[in-house]
């Protein structure tokens, strides 16, 4: 029998969760923590000796001198974004980070002109989806098409890496040059280079992860998943078309992060007690806001609910600085996401601000069903593509709001109303809240 050693951290919504916050609190006791998916278009925010640390690319668990750090195969890195990380990390006195952090070498690599792909391929669309344009689509479709560059190629002689340039870049260059982009063509030497010159900075990193895995399963040390975007954002079970480009579900975390789904002891899912969006898609509980997505602003009187929502929870993208879309709670999708990503526990974060958002508006609202296609459900559909209906939420809904003491440290210490919003999430979701 396999020991069951591994917890995975999952988002259970659209990202942006707070899932470094509980990641960062189990990689404590960790031996091993991982990242499994997406690239530089994710972002966790970790505190070090009072420093805040925005990372993209590296796992937070790093902050941590006895973790060893992993990027998984199932990743697109951007070397330049994570050379700067590294060197941010050990200018705020991290120790050994090199020694430390392993890359595994099969992680593909996101190149400039996966960027320029990823801004062409949106000035296409009709409906852009409303990416970070850091050319993780474009990765993760070389990856497809067999043509991607691997961590283990910037390691190859220049002549071997450059046939492999040349190789992927010449359907690229092509629509480069239909489009009027001559200035994005690849130089395939200068770009040779450029990726010898970032292996080189990279190489005491890159190696062969399994035996690493195989190791810290044999030996029951606890191993942590960080997970970065979330369930609706993943590529087969999310809001498709509007979604990233890998599987950040519980499945695709694990074969992400090269673990076999024995090892897995416990899926702890993260949600924020309202919720928010970035970019386009749907999203059932959206509230009103004067500054859209965008960053475009209307004229209103006062304040909009979403307007609130976004100014007391600081909602704005980690990476992007992007406004976000905000709205309340909707413990429906937590249901879905319970059995797509089998999640044990549940941890709310931002209950205190949604007792200011309650102070402040007069109410607090929970999405307990959905009104949909003429029906009353208790489940996210999967055919709002087909149907061109977004499920109307129905609501439960708190009067007034709470105020949470810097003293309270467990639920009984909790405001009664605080208490019964917690109890009605976990009654509609069918998920215990622990955190």
């Amino acid at each position: 029998m396999m020991d069951k050693c591994v917890t995975v951290i999952v988002g259970t919504k659209w990202g942006d969760e707070g899932k470094g916050k509980i990641a960062a609190r189990e990689a404590k006791d960790a031996n091993l923590v991982i990242r499994a998916t997406g690239g530089a278009n994710a972002g966790h925010t970790v505190i070090y000796k009072g420093m805040k640390l925005a990372l993209h690319l590296v796992p937070g668990g790093i902050v941590y001198p006895q973790t060893t750090c992993i990027i998984g195969p199932g990743t697109v890195v951007d070397p330049d974004v994570l050379c700067s990380e590294i060197a941010m990390l050990e200018n705020c006195g991290i120790p050994d980070v090199k020694s430390r952090l392993k890359i595994s070498g099969r992680t593909h690599v996101i190149l400039p002109y996966h960027k320029d792909l990823d801004e062409l391929h949106e000035k296409m669309k009709e409906h852009p989806v409303g990416t970070t344009k850091r050319g993780i689509g474009p990765c993760y479709s070389d990856k497809d098409n067999r043509i991607g560059i691997r961590m283990y190629d910037l390691l190859l002689p220049k002549a071997e890496l450059k046939k492999k340039i040349v190789e992927a870049t010449k359907l690229h260059n092509q629509a480069f040059q239909e489009n009027g982009m001559e200035e994005c063509i690849v130089d395939a030497n200068n770009l040779t280079n450029h990726c010898q010159s970032v292996g080189l900075k990279l190489k005491p990193c890159i190696t062969d992860i399994a035996p690493i895995i195989a190791d810290n399963i044999q030996n029951s040390k606890k191993i942590v998943v960080e997970g970065a975007q979330a369930f609706r954002l993943d590529l087969d079970h999310g809001d498709y078309p509007m979604v990233t480009s890998s599987n950040p579900v519980t499945a695709g975390t694990l074969c992400g992060a090269a673990l076999p789904p024995q090892a897995l002891k416990t899926v702890i899912g993260i949600d924020k007690a309202y919720n928010s969006r970035v970019g386009n898609g749907p999203f059932p509980t959206e509230l009103p806001a004067s500054i859209d997505s965008n960053g475009n602003v209307m004229e209103y009187t006062k304040p909009l609910e979403g307007d609130i929502i976004r100014e007391l929870g600081h909602e704005y993208g980690t990476t992007t600085k992007r406004p976000r879309r905000c709205g309340w709670m909707d413990a429906v999708i937590l249901r879905s996401a319970k059995y797509t990503c089998g999640i044990d526990y549940l941890c709310i974060n931002h209950l205190d601000t949604l007792g200011e958002i309650g102070n402040r508006i007069g109410y607090v609202k929970i999405c307990v069903g959905y009104s949909y296609q003429g029906n009353i459900i208790d489940f996210y559909p999967d055919d709002i593509e087909l149907t061109h209906e977004i499920p109307e939420p129905i609501y439960k809904t708190l009067n007034g709001g709470w105020t949470i003491d810097s003293s309270c440290k467990t639920y009984d210490d909790l405001p009664e109303l605080a208490k019964k919003f917690v109890k009605i999430v976990e009654e509609t979701s069918n998920i215990p809240v622990k955190y």
